[in-house]
């Protein structure tokens, strides 16, 4: 039988076929970005090229303190669930009712964003009010606003939603690692952390930064509960879904999604090309040991 990666047709048409699925998906984005650079903004008959609108991008201060406030989630939710998914895989390494424990783990994702947002409102809402009710009866201040909505609320929010996704990247990584190791790091005189973090940390931390990564774009992108949960603060997608849906997207609305997917894609092409060349450049070393040694005859 031919190998089908050998087949120069074949292979051409796999590359041209992931090549229209990415073009396909990129295409709304690309138009974004083309848009933002249109002196007459979206759905103008006369295209005119200017970086005016990137320019105005800084003067458009709810924009600004918007991207702040999504900056300032993204960071806190990747300092925070991403530690909890690997505490969760260590865990369940060790559990024996592994099925059970994926179940409960991954029951956040079966609840739709809206469903979750709506009834996490209302417990916060109703646990404010109770405490609330305590600080009445004491006679103190101590309690209000504990639960109110806030910062705090919708990082809680985004943690629940993260969280399953750092564990399953974490684990996945994980899976290949042996206990053994471990042991035998302690029994040659390691502290607990001292075994983590020099011998099975090394393994794992692909997986771990994939799920820094993830989560920072889970958290960026994520709109639905965090509009419920935020307070008195708007994040970036918050800004642009009320303005679609309002008065339309502004000029410097574009730059700013423009600037973000370049950025993007620039931060992610970079890490692709250092991977292939890294991947490169250890299978060219590989290869002269794996070749068999001619012997004198």
């Amino acid at each position: 039988m031919q190998d089908s990666y050998r087949n120069p047709w074949l292979y051409g048409a796999g590359w041209a076929y992931l090549l229209l699925v990415v073009a396909a998906l990129l295409l709304p984005v690309f138009y974004i970005v083309y848009i933002s650079f249109n002196e007459f903004g979206f759905g103008a008959r006369i295209y005119t090229f200017t970086f005016d609108w990137y320019r105005l991008i800084g003067a458009d201060t709810i924009l600004v303190a918007s991207l702040k406030w999504t900056l300032a989630l993204a960071g806190a939710a990747m300092i925070t669930a991403v530690p909890m998914g690997l505490l969760a895989a260590k865990f369940y390494k060790r559990t024996r009712r592994k099925v059970a424990f994926v179940f409960l783990m991954l029951s956040p994702l079966f609840v739709p964003a809206d469903i979750m947002g709506s009834a996490l409102l209302v417990y916060f809402k109703n646990l404010n009010g109770i405490f609330e009710g305590l600080g009445d009866i004491l006679g103190v201040s101590w309690f209000d606003d504990w639960f109110g909505l806030g910062f705090i609320t919708a990082l809680i929010g985004q943690i629940i939603y993260t969280v399953p996704y750092a564990f399953v990247l974490i684990l996945i990584t994980m899976s290949r690692y042996r206990d053994q190791q471990t042991e035998a790091a302690r029994g040659c005189g390691a502290t607990g952390w001292q075994a983590f973090w020099q011998v099975e940390f090394p393994q794992i931390r692909v997986g771990v930064f994939s799920s820094l990564a993830f989560v920072a774009i889970l958290s960026f992108n994520e709109a639905t509960r965090t509009a419920l949960l935020k307070g008195g603060f708007d994040t970036f997608s918050n800004v642009l879904v009320a303005q679609m849906l309002n008065i339309g997207m502004s000029g410097e609305s574009y730059a700013m999604a423009g600037t973000m997917t370049m950025i993007a894609i620039l931060v992610i092409g970079t890490i692709l090309v250092v991977t292939l060349a890294t991947a490169g450049r250890a299978g060219r070393k590989a290869l002269p040991k794996a070749e068999p040694v001619a012997t004198a005859s």
